[in-house]
């Protein structure tokens, strides 16, 4: 099935293939030159791929302007409700498609974060229902022949070549790095086995006191102290898995939308929305709020969700392996993570700032029980913590 349709003027097809191009390369199947069967009318072709499509971009310049051809399947892709708005020229869609937002490619060389491809990328997304591949710019392949049509002055476009399948290698690879890690692990001595003592009877108070030291300014944090908003003229910016624009997009913040960072070094910070998705944004799009430090005594009507290190480790007995990548940080909050689930009033003011933004913590007592599996998990975690540098 074809994902995406493209409408543009001939005289504009070397243009109209970088667009092609890039669509394809980011996942999606592209018609944009045809390929009419003899027996079939070029109308009834280009309605029925439209209707097969998910999504319709239409490249407006001063040329297709003044195509029937092109307005006319612009119409059709509106009142199907999956019309993408493009322009190359300095045009404005003529009537009625000017009351719809286009995105502006004028200026766009195949950038990945340009901010028109970004809107044209942002709305193929929701018109076919899966997030675009990030892709590296690549060099415009020649369009591709063109096949007599009835109009001189329309539209051509046909499936997106097929690249070779580089699947078999890739596998290929995995199932080798797989055979050294397994022959790595066999070499190595075995782990340490986890501290078979629990912690000994006593008020949870105490046990916590133990557990969470006086907060150190001077180490690495995770906590999210401070508030921020986007300031990014396109409404909307990307959550990358990394630090790069061709890194996965994990989520999106809108404006006006809060969300959580901290003072970090580099051009990308590490960002956490309130639903808890975590990942990095580029700087320049950040813009913190006004004192930019959240405090639980604000009385701030957003709460985080999601755990803040490892969900399961109230249920779930923890392994060496589940501390070991951790900071000292992080192992800190994982382990009292498991007493403010329990409701456990925090002394240290670090620990009250940090569970104090999250939806499900409610200081209740100055002294809880805690299962068997999460004294085990909390000497783990402890162990973890001093072992960090």
């Amino acid at each position: 099935m074809v994902d995406v349709f493209i409408s543009y003027s001939r005289d504009n097809k070397a243009r109209v293939a970088q667009i092609a191009q890039a669509v394809s390369a980011a996942g999606y199947a592209v018609w944009w030159d045809a390929e009419l069967p003899p027996h079939r009318s070029y109308g009834d072709v280009i309605t029925e791929k439209i209707g097969s499509a998910k999504a319709a971009i239409v490249v407006w310049s001063h040329q297709s302007a003044q195509s029937e051809w092109v307005r006319a399947e612009a119409d059709v892709a509106r009142n199907q409700k999956k019309l993408v708005q493009t322009a190359i020229d300095d045009v404005m869609p003529p009537l009625p498609f000017n009351q719809i937002q286009f995105a502006e490619l004028a200026d766009w060389n195949g950038e990945p974060d340009h901010r028109g491809w970004r809107k044209v990328l942002m709305s193929l997304e929701e018109l076919c229902g899966r997030e675009a591949a990030p892709a590296a710019a690549a060099p415009v392949s020649p369009p591709p022949p063109e096949p007599p049509r009835p109009a001189p002055n329309n539209w051509s476009a046909q499936p997106a070549a097929r690249k070779p399948s580089f699947l078999p290698w890739a596998l290929l690879g995995v199932a080798v790095i797989a055979v050294a890690l397994l022959a790595w692990k066999l070499l190595q001595p075995p782990p340490a086995p986890a501290p078979t003592s629990t912690p000994t009877e006593k008020t949870a108070a105490a046990e916590n006191a133990e557990a969470a030291p006086a907060s150190d300014a001077s180490a690495p944090t995770e906590a999210f102290t401070l508030a921020a908003v986007i300031d990014d003229p396109d409404g909307f910016t990307n959550i990358r898995a990394g630090q790069g624009t061709q890194t996965k997009i994990v989520g999106k913040i809108f404006e006006g939308e809060k969300f959580l960072t901290y003072r970090q070094s580099g051009q990308w910070w590490r960002v956490r929305k309130a639903d808890g998705t975590t990942g990095f944004m580029f700087r320049k799009y950040i813009r913190l709020v006004e004192g930019g430090v959240v405090s639980a005594s604000e009385g701030y009507e957003w709460k985080l969700d999601g755990p803040v290190v490892i969900a399961d480790s109230s249920t779930r007995e923890l392994t060496p392996a589940d501390a070991a990548s951790l900071t000292k940080q992080q192992a800190r909050l994982a382990r009292n993570e498991i007493f403010a689930r329990k409701g456990l009033r925090f002394k240290d003011p670090q620990l009250r700032e940090v569970f104090g933004r999250y939806a499900w913590y409610t200081p209740t007592s100055d002294v809880v029980e805690l299962s068997p599996i999460e004294k085990a998990n909390v000497a783990l975690l402890k162990s973890a913590e001093d072992a960090a540098q």
